[in-house]
């Protein structure tokens, strides 16, 4: 008995390694090619096993990236949380760390718009992102509350607050192509609007 428990915990952990192996191969291609040129077959090829092999490990290319997008969601949410313990942080200063942190990662931010805008994306694959959007939101509604947002108002302010940072990097992140510091201090310039703007909505819903 102890013997057949000890193969299985061996055969989870290879299968947790592969898993991880194929992820970071993932993220390499990501990073260096555009999100929707890369298929099942590349990504196998660059984690060194078949193509067939691949799909015992992930059902589809939106599995994978699913499972990209909740580490990186769980990286930008401990940034996050080690900022607000260093001390009281503005709405403002949250906004800049979120586009701080998606500035420095196009492709998640191309793996992001796919699972916001595209109409075929894999059942499961789906569920595990609102899933995730959940988990993260949560989080985001506990400052919100510390900020004073009315509890009733939390989801309205959330949603909205984070499709407009989303907006504005997604519209302004090629401002201009040459100047990279130019097109950062528009976009934070832009975020801190919105964040006022929030700030000030939030004010007003508690009168």
């Amino acid at each position: 008995m102890k013997k057949t428990s000890t193969f299985l915990k061996l055969k989870e952990e290879e299968r947790a390694h592969r898993k991880e192996l194929i992820l970071e191969a993932a993220m390499k291609l990501f990073s260096k090619h555009s999100f929707y040129e890369i298929g099942m077959r590349d990504i196998a090829e660059e984690a060194g096993i078949s193509p067939a092999s691949i799909y015992r490990y992930f059902s589809s290319r939106d599995e994978i990236v699913v499972e990209i997008l909740a580490h990186e969601a769980e990286e930008g949410r401990q940034k996050q949380l080690e900022r607000i313990s260093s001390g009281n942080l503005s709405l403002k200063e949250i906004a800049e760390g979120i586009i701080d942190f998606l500035l420095q990662r196009p492709s998640t931010l191309q793996m992001l718009g796919h699972f916001l805008l595209s109409e075929e994306i894999d059942e499961g694959a789906k569920e595990r992102f609102a899933f995730i959007q959940d988990y993260y939101m949560k989080e985001f509604n506990k400052q919100l509350l510390d900020f004073g947002c009315l509890e009733e108002d939390l989801n309205y302010f959330a949603k909205s607050f984070f499709a407009t940072i989303l907006g504005i990097i997604v519209d302004f992140r090629n401002f201009s192509p040459q100047d990279r510091e130019g097109t950062y201090a528009h976009i934070s310039r832009l975020t801190d609007l919105a964040a006022d703007i929030f700030e000030k909505g939030m004010s007003k819903t508690r009168k």
